[in-house]
């Protein structure tokens, strides 16, 4: 508990010097917080990555975009006073931007600031609640709390908060006493749970994002991602697919055929950024392997899940390699995602708009989607990333208005001021404003709900499709 508590702190102690002591201020307490950036605005071009996906030094400069194309983000050469610049503070005056921009601001420093303060001293998130009925939910794992982290995490680079950098880490800490280290093999955490209760690659691709998105990490937490690495290495197989069950030998299409869609692609988009810490050939290798494996079952198995996990994947490794096949992938997931999108011009589902139909047995239902909405507008918001660095004007638009429709649903699930008025004062201040309920037909709330909700505005905060 000593080393945990030395480890935060040092974490909490390096994030503030890099932050150089600039914070967005709060109204009150036990209220939404105001959103007040201040100073002058970067430009596109000079604001630091909340995702941190700025390609190394030694990457060629990408090719000049047109100017109907927001440049993209691009913090490699930048000084270190622009790579420090808190990314909250582009946004001012807010009533430049977009309204469905402004609200996204608004929504992400109200989720942030739910998730911090429903950070448990042990280390754990509040799994979920029932509003209605003011109880507590079930069902919590360590993959959702891995999750958390990760989405507080890159809210701290954003909004320069230097108590979400230690909440955060402080998580991360607590799950890595989940995957303790394997006896014969030093270089490797291998996660204890079984996978049909938490998977296990899922859970040590969310710790290793995690790790990758504070805002300063100490090299060893670093090294406790590689070892969370190895294992996912260990995972992959000669054809490409990473082997997501704990049984060896078992046949995972058989023992889990919807983790397919979800935790192996995950795994790809955590070895690509551990490739960017540490790069290996045969680690490029599985990740190139593995990408063209998952194309041709999602090709197959058009599933919108999967659409998403591989256009992540896919992006980190075009943004780190700029690799032709993996931009290909991303503009073939993306459209993918499109087609399933619930169109604003729909009369039927009008407060289903922008959201995204559910898949089911080959084909489409009109049915919203619930917390799996943000990874899709995480994806969608990636794949604008991808598409202002290749450039593709016309893909470029066209994903950013999906985005845009997107943000609109996402924010219109999250508890407001609006939206709360029939509840006691106190217990909404505190509970509900800042989180989002699952769906339209859903008040819950849960924790993997709140944290894709904030990883997917965050990203859509800088994807190029929040000026549009």
């Amino acid at each position: 508990m000593r080393r945990q508590a030395g480890w935060v702190a040092g974490i909490a102690i390096v994030a503030a010097g890099m932050a150089g002591g600039i914070w967005p201020t709060w109204a009150d307490p036990g209220a939404p917080p105001a959103v007040t950036p201040g100073g002058n605005s970067p430009s596109a071009s000079g604001t630091a990555s909340a995702f941190s996906s700025a390609p190394p030094s030694s990457t060629s400069s990408m090719a000049a975009s047109p100017s109907s194309v927001p440049p993209a983000a691009d913090t490699a050469g930048a000084s270190p006073a622009s790579r420090s610049v808190v990314p909250l503070k582009r946004f001012e005056p807010l009533a430049a931007f977009p309204y469905h921009t402004q609200a996204a601001v608004r929504g992400v420093v109200a989720a942030a600031a739910w998730l911090q303060r429903h950070h448990h001293t042990h280390g754990r998130f509040l799994y979920g609640f029932n509003p209605a009925l003011r109880e507590p939910l079930l069902g919590d794992d360590d993959l959702i709390q891995a999750r958390a982290a990760f989405a507080l995490a890159v809210a701290a680079r954003f909004c320069g908060e230097d108590k979400y950098t230690a909440a955060a880490a402080q998580t991360i800490l607590t799950l890595l006493t989940a995957a303790p280290v394997v006896a014969g093999d030093p270089q490797m955490r291998v996660p204890r749970g079984p996978s049909d209760v938490c998977n296990r690659v899922g859970f040590a691709a969310a710790v290793i994002l995690a790790i990758h998105a504070l805002p300063a990490v100490e090299p060893r937490l670093l090294e406790e991602g590689e070892r969370l690495a190895a294992f996912l290495q260990r995972q992959a197989r000669p054809d490409g697919s990473i082997h997501y069950i704990d049984d060896p030998a078992g046949q995972p299409l058989r023992q889990d055929p919807t983790g397919v869609n979800e935790h192996p692609c995950w795994g790809l988009w955590a070895l690509t950024v551990s490739q960017r810490y540490r790069p290996a050939v045969d680690k490029a290798a599985i990740i190139r392997r593995g990408l063209q494996h998952y194309r041709a079952h999602y090709r197959t198995q058009p599933q919108p899940m999967l659409a998403a996990t591989l256009l992540l994947a896919a992006a980190e490794w075009y943004t780190l390699s700029r690799d032709a096949e993996a931009a290909a992938i991303v503009c073939e997931a993306a459209d993918g995602l499109c087609r399933g999108q619930i169109a604003v011009t729909d009369p039927r589902l009008p407060q289903w708009a922008g959201g995204f139909r559910q898949y089911r047995d080959g084909r489409w239902l009109d049915s919203p989607s619930g917390p799996e909405t943000g990874i899709y507008l995480l994806a969608l918001a990636a794949a604008c990333q991808v598409t202002r660095q290749v450039p593709d004007t016309d893909r470029f638009h066209k994903y950013a208005a999906a985005a845009g429709d997107a943000c609109r649903y996402q924010i219109g699930l999250q508890y407001s001021e609006a939206n709360t008025r029939h509840f006691d004062n106190a217990y909404r201040a505190h509970m509900l404003i800042g989180a989002f309920h699952l769906s339209p037909r859903e008040g819950d709330i849960r924790l993997d709900g709140i944290s894709h909700a904030l990883l997917g505005l965050l990203r859509f905060l800088e994807s190029g499709a929040e000026g549009q």
